[in-house]
């Protein structure tokens, strides 16, 4: 299946940052050099090279990554392919049955990740992937966070307007499904979702919503986020950072955020991953294919990662502090 729901969708349905999109990305031809004093520099980002696969169509799909550690990453996309990054090299991507377009993967470690697709859920434990098990309705493009091999919290938007968002985790056994307080309205879908520990989870939607996973139940946060919240990462010490589309983040230790704030020299450039080493490293990538890594509060000058303008997605993961890899919906892969 070419694409996903949760690609597309940016395209039509947030019409209010439309503008701001447009702008974006007929600015990023050249980044402005007027970046601010509090800019810092950090380890530059590789040439991107091709992970796609050479056998399907040239179209965008989604793709995304998960690194467990510098000599272990794992790449999903919308074909139903997996590939898996061992000593800085990409394996050619191999298909895997799970339900067809695979929408996220977490690993843990280089024994344990997990994959969703459609609805359907697989494991993996350093040898081979489990058989698909059904943990929600078809429909549904989801999100996941894996701390340990014996938790992961996944989030999942239906492409059907109406349809609530779903809210799952999963125990190294079994998948226990919450309700949600959203109303599946376009905006009001859960689109991000970041674990720290089997009892500190953040998941966030389109129109700003937070809630807090204490390892019991799902909660509102009292703090409401910017709209266009499209991406959260926690780290163990409970530091999150959340960003939007339009180019702001806001983070919280223990829960408590602080008000979103423009990301420094971004140009809005429709901010779509983040991924946090520790509470004092985030990098972020955004549609344009431009980068810029967050250090002690100062951002550092936005680079080009991923040349070729606007895509539907990117997806980047953190192992280490200044150590990350991403990779856009047109299959290439860069890492830092």
């Amino acid at each position: 299946m070419v694409g996903s729901w949760f690609s597309v969708r940016l395209l039509k349905p947030v019409a209010r940052l439309s503008t701001t999109i447009v702008v974006t990305v007929l600015a990023l031809g050249s980044i402005s050099t007027n970046v601010s004093s509090a800019a810092t520099s950090v380890k530059a980002w590789s040439h991107p090279v091709s992970i796609g696969s050479t056998t399907v169509s040239a179209s965008q799909v989604s793709y995304s990554v998960s690194c467990a550690s510098a000599s272990f990453c794992v790449v999903v996309n919308g074909n139903g392919q997996v590939s898996y990054r061992r000593s800085e090299k990409w394996t050619a991507p191999t298909s895997l049955s799970v339900g067809g377009s695979i929408d996220a993967v977490s690993c843990s470690s280089s024994t344990f990740c997990v994959a969703l697709a459609g609805g359907n859920a697989t494991v993996y434990n350093g040898h081979r992937w489990s058989k698909a098990r059904k943990i929600s309705p078809a429909g549904y493009t989801f999100k996941i966070s894996c701390p340990t091999s014996t938790f992961c919290a996944a989030v999942g938007a239906s492409g059907i307007p109406g349809m609530k968002s779903a809210i799952v985790t999963f125990n190294g056994h079994s998948w226990t499904s919450y309700r949600t307080s959203t109303t599946g309205a376009t905006n009001d879908r859960l689109l991000g979702v970041s674990c720290s520990s089997s009892r500190f989870c953040v998941a966030t939607n389109f129109d700003g919503q937070i809630l807090t996973f204490d390892g019991t139940q799902w909660s509102a946060n009292r703090t409401t986020g910017p709209t266009g919240l499209i991406s959260v990462s926690c780290t163990a010490a409970r530091f999150c950072m959340a960003v939007s589309v339009s180019g702001e983040s806001m983070t919280s230790h223990n829960g408590t955020w602080t008000a979103a704030k423009p990301i420094t020299a971004f140009n809005k450039a429709a901010a779509y991953s983040v991924s946090c080493a520790t509470a004092t490293n985030c990098s972020v990538v955004g549609l344009s294919g431009v980068a810029t890594t967050w250090t002690s509060g100062r951002w550092s000058t936005p680079s080009i990662v991923f040349p070729g303008g606007y895509v539907a997605g990117v997806s980047t993961s953190c192992f280490a502090k200044g150590h990350c890899v991403a990779v856009n919906d047109k299959g290439m892969s860069a890492s830092q």
